[in-house]
């Protein structure tokens, strides 16, 4: 919807290590909303850590395969459903969540369409966000129009397109110190969205 197409054909030129990197990163900024929305809701967000940190070891060792089925069916377990929920962050925890799944995913079978998902879930995230702030009557095109020109729709798409060229740049085979570079984006990147700021 907002130029994936493009960015999946980038996406299968790089190494499936610098694909799990880009939706790490992309992960890493959904999180705080799925972290305010489990403290704020009581809800235990720890199985998404561990998959996190599984996903992060998994760019230099990968693990066997019936360690990432576990953690994902624990995430899949606890996914926030917005039918149980009227927390304002629950569709953002939820795809947040799901961007999780997909790395578990990814990492059983390496297929490119879950990266596609992770791309689409952050991009629909921020599209929620944007729509939830103008309560205007306007035709879903008009809408979709408005959602695409956003400064933060515009913030997002430049980021993965950004995080994308900083992949390609790195090394075939991830050491220490590309891990460490990797992390240190992922630290000094705003939040998906600014109520998670």
């Amino acid at each position: 919807m907002f130029g994936q197409d493009k960015k999946l054909d980038s996406l299968k030129a790089i190494s499936p290590n610098k694909q799990i990197a880009l939706a790490l990163l992309v992960f890493e900024r959904m999180l705080p909303s799925l972290t305010a929305f489990s403290e704020d809701t009581g809800r235990d967000d720890s199985c998404f850590l561990e998959a996190r940190d599984a996903a992060w070891q998994s760019l230099q060792k990968r693990r066997e395969r019936s360690v990432y089925r576990s953690l994902n069916e624990a995430c899949l377990e606890n996914t926030p459903d917005t039918e149980d929920f009227s927390h304002d962050l629950t569709s953002e925890a939820l795809n947040a969540a799901l961007v999780m799944s997909n790395i578990m995913e990814f990492l059983l079978d390496s297929r490119v369409d879950h990266l596609a998902s992770v791309l689409t879930l952050a991009t629909d995230t921020v599209a929620m966000y944007i729509g939830s702030l103008d309560a205007s009557v306007v035709s879903w095109l008009e809408q979709k129009r408005r959602i695409a020109v956003d400064p933060l729709m515009q913030q997002e798409l430049h980021q993965e397109e950004e995080d994308i060229k900083f992949l390609a740049g790195l090394p075939h085979q991830f050491d220490d110190e590309t891990i460490s570079a990797l992390r240190a984006r992922a630290s000094s990147q705003a939040p998906l969205l600014p109520a998670a700021r």
